[in-house]
Parts: structure tokens; C-alpha cells; sequence
């Protein structure tokens, strides 16, 4: 059974102050929304999206609002790896996205 507690998830306040443009949902703004946002973003200047810039944004569950974009229809990958210190370093690329990208 899928529990759908989290999804559509509001944005806290701050989130709302970092993303500010009117969504799908009618202007109501959602940390899926915001995510989808910034992934948007890193990959228009052709980098990854890290994870401290999630973080930093302010989404904590970010494994679920990966899920619910997945959902959605977007393709988004998750490469790691460990840095000399061992500090495992996470980041996401936006592969496909079904609402700006030509259908496949």
C-alpha cells in the first residue's frame, strides 16, 4: 500500500521566499515544486544539483520528494561518491523533464 502522507507536502516560508513563481497547483508552492525548480536550474548551467543546496533550501526529506517527481514523470538521477576524507558526497541530475522536454 503507498501512503501518500507527505505528498504535496507545503513549502515552509522560507521555501516560498526562494521560489516565489506561481505553480500548477493553483499558486500554492510545494517542496516537490521548489525541488524541481532548483534541479531545473543546475541543469541549465549544465552542472549537478548537490546535496547541500538541498539541504540549504530547507527540503529534509528529500528522498520522498524525489519519489513524488518520479511520479510525476521525471527522470532524475543520483550519482555518489566518497572524497578523500571519506565523506560521502551526493548529487542529482535533472534527465528528463515531462513538462519542458519533447516526449520521447
Amino acid at each position: 500500500m503507498k501512503c501518500a502522507v507527505w505528498q504535496g507536502h507545503p513549502a515552509t516560508v522560507r521555501q516560498r521566499i526562494l521560489f516565489s513563481r506561481p505553480t500548477r497547483k493553483g499558486g500554492r508552492i510545494t517542496q516537490a515544486d521548489l525541488l524541481i525548480e532548483l534541479l531545473r536550474e543546475s541543469r541549465e548551467q549544465g552542472e549537478a544539483l548537490g546535496l547541500p543546496t538541498i539541504m540549504h533550501a530547507g527540503i529534509a526529506q528529500h528522498s520522498a520528494r524525489f519519489n513524488e517527481l518520479r511520479h510525476r514523470g521525471f527522470e532524475v538521477i543520483n550519482e555518489t561518491e566518497r572524497d578523500s576524507g571519506g565523506l560521502v558526497l551526493s548529487r542529482y541530475f535533472l534527465v528528463y523533464d515531462p513538462e519542458r522536454d519533447a516526449p520521447r
